[in-house]
């Protein structure tokens, strides 16, 4: 008995779709390092000083705000922002008006949002110095 190649188009594609390799779920983690995350606090004169005399001994610093952290190295999709830093303590810079572009050493173009300033911690008290 001749099988006509027609009839045999169905048998073939039946026996393709059973030799084909099923998709099973996978589970993928990455771990991404962005580094230990710093504090950064915002500033108070208690803390570091009247603004209008200490602030020459200040270092203006760039960190990186991301998904809720503030990192001091690049971060990807991170957002640079300009804070200043005091042995090792990271704080914002003052918010009195007369503070605008009193500073020359810093980056006005990073400087720290409104947002910003409610995504720090609390100034820390002068006893909390380290």
């Amino acid at each position: 008995m001749r099988v006509s190649l027609l009839a045999t188009l169905p048998l073939l594609g039946a026996l393709a779709i059973g030799a084909t390799p099923r998709q099973a779920s996978a589970q993928i983690s990455a771990t991404i390092h962005l580094g230990k995350p710093v504090v950064v606090t915002n500033y108070s004169p208690e803390v570091y000083g009247d603004w209008h005399t200490n602030y020459r001994r200040w270092r203006p610093t760039t960190v990186y705000y991301y998904d809720g952290q503030w990192y001091p190295r690049s971060v990807s999709g991170g957002r640079a922002v300009v804070v200043y830093r005091n042995g090792s303590s990271y704080f914002m810079p003052p918010r009195d008006q007369d503070w605008d572009h009193k500073d020359h050493r810093y980056n006005y173009q990073r400087r720290p949002t409104d947002d910003d300033y409610n995504h720090v911690a609390p100034p820390r008290r002068p006893d909390d110095r380290h």
